[in-house]
């Protein structure tokens, strides 16, 4: 498993925490990690182009996963923006590099922030807005990178970071209490995800790699309502609506997609880089003057489908 990101994905070491899920449920899947602050998609191309980069030899050897994590506004903007633009060329071009080697694309859906961005209070006032906005941007990368007659996949993170605000909507509970359940999946800039974001996150990953239930999966003690994370995970999902997975066909392994009644190679090259820097700045605005640069366990029966999405191929 290959992930792409920022400090989305680095700060809370999304990579280890989806690889030790595979291995809680009987898998035995590697890691590898390339993350910059604020890193976007192109700057991801320009690695990969870059002679004796991580990022080009990463893309040198086989990969069954390449997970893709976008710069935290971008995908957002309006239609025709540049930043949009350049990104969504850029997210077709990872796209096409993960099938040279082998490996299938899953866009890593992310959240909105707590309170909506204070750099672009128009676009984003406030979490449901950005979150439906974020959400709308990585299903357009889904639909170009698919273009070519191939299938990328989409993890909806941020749908389950907003099933968690709806039930406390639901419950009478204002979602922004301090150390709510919401609340408490942000780190305290109301941006980046804490432990417990992270391990939302990852859920969610497992989920749309695997199709299987991540509920009764280990977790780590300091989450103590992690039976309640995974059954969010599980129903945004498993309930399938509005996203294509890759468990709903049986052609790349053969089986019914219904089955389911070692060490970590981590590379990350920026581990000592945790600094904020995918908060926003000034320069962060919508407009084309501005850029974006900061930018219960598996049944038996599923085991099988667990290890073969290891071997999965691009499906024409």
């Amino acid at each position: 498993m290959l992930f792409l990101g920022n400090s989305y994905t680095f700060m809370g070491n999304l990579d280890e925490v989806t690889l030790a899920l595979f291995i809680a449920a009987g898998g035995e899947p590697t890691s590898e990690r390339l993350a910059q602050p604020g890193m976007r998609f192109i700057e991801h191309v320009a690695e990969i182009e870059r002679d004796g980069s991580a990022w080009q030899l990463a893309f040198q050897s086989p990969q069954d996963w390449v997970f893709l994590q976008e710069q935290s506004q971008i995908p957002g903007f309006p239609d025709g923006q540049s930043d949009l633009v350049q990104s969504q060329a850029a997210a077709v071009s990872l796209d096409s590099s993960a099938t040279a080697i082998g490996a299938q694309t899953m866009f890593v859906m992310t959240w909105g922030r707590r309170e909506g961005d204070s750099q672009n209070p128009e676009l984003y006032p406030d979490f449901l807005t950005m979150q439906a906005e974020l959400a709308e941007g990585y299903s357009a990368y889904v639909e170009l990178a698919s273009a070519d007659g191939t299938q990328a996949w989409l993890a909806p993170a941020g749908l389950a970071w907003q099933r968690v605000y709806q039930d406390q909507l639901d419950a009478g509970a204002d979602p922004l209490t301090v150390g709510g359940p919401f609340h408490s999946l942000y780190i305290e800039d109301g941006s980046h995800p804490s432990e417990r974001g992270t391990y939302l996150t990852a859920l969610v990953i497992y989920t749309s790699v695997t199709g299987l239930s991540p509920v009764g999966l280990p977790a780590p003690a300091s989450i103590t309502d992690a039976a309640y994370l995974q059954s969010v995970a599980a129903e945004v999902v498993l309930s399938g609506e509005g996203v294509d997975y890759p468990w709903e066909t049986d052609e790349d392994t053969g089986g019914d997609s219904e089955a389911d009644d070692t060490e970590t190679t981590d590379t990350d090259v920026t581990d000592t880089e945790t600094t904020d820097t995918d908060a926003p700045s000034d320069s962060e605005t919508p407009t084309d003057s501005g850029g974006c640069g900061c930018a219960q366990a598996p049944a038996p029966a599923g085991l099988w489908m667990l290890l073969a999405v290891f071997g999965l191929r691009r499906r024409a």
